[in-house]
């Protein structure tokens, strides 16, 4: 894990202007999180770009509603079959944000954060290629994915079959800030289950 951060710091002057690191004694309540969700143009990885993204605080082991992030983002390459998923339609991202402007934005919002998301390579995916990209950099953060901190990796839920298992409240899915909303009450859930003390109990990785 720290080997591909330690290889990359070399190679790009950029990198801290990006990056971040975080500290594995650091308590769990001490610390922040960034929980996040994207919509995309599709759902190929490489050719695909994000036209949405979402993203919620926690600190003190709290959601900060007051300090939600939500932003459409121009692109390019209309939504294809997505949209009948998400519904963003192309007159919607007529109103978007430039990507660079976004890229900025997020990096900002997010620093100093650990990252949490559910399937969280496939919006980690979306924000690197946007950071490499509008940025000039590259994105190796540290995340969590919940996927990770469920003990049945036989059969993985989707998100909503998730909240149904941990009991908990579900809103209109495919909104990538509703989406993060219900990803937090699963992640501060499943933390209070598992008894995490520091960051290093946790599952995380560079992403």
């Amino acid at each position: 894990m720290m080997l591909k951060r330690f290889f990359y710091k070399r190679l790009y002057k950029n990198f801290y202007e990006l990056n971040w690191d975080i500290s594995p004694q650091l308590p769990i309540e001490e610390a922040c999180f960034v929980v996040f969700d994207t919509e995309t143009t599709g759902l190929d990885l490489r050719k695909d770009e994000p036209i949405a993204v979402g993203a919620l605080k926690i600190k003190a082991l709290r959601i900060d509603l007051s300090d939600a992030y939500y932003t459409l983002i121009k692109t390019v390459k209309e939504p294809g079959q997505s949209l009948k998923v998400h519904g963003i339609m192309p007159t919607d991202l007529e109103k978007a944000k430039e990507p660079t402007e976004v890229c900025k934005e997020f990096i900002s919002y997010s620093k100093n954060c650990l990252f949490v998301g559910y399937f969280l390579h496939i919006d980690m995916a979306m924000i690197k290629k946007l950071v490499k990209r509008e940025c000039g950099g590259f994105f190796a953060p540290y995340g969590v994915d919940i996927l990770d901190m469920i003990e049945n990796k036989d059969s993985l839920p989707t998100l909503e079959e998730l909240l149904t298992q941990l009991r908990l409240p579900k809103s209109n899915f495919h909104h990538p800030l509703e989406d993060a909303y219900m990803t937090a009450l699963a992640f501060l859930k499943l933390l209070k289950a598992k008894n995490y003390r520091r960051l290093k109990d946790l599952p995380y990785r560079v992403y």
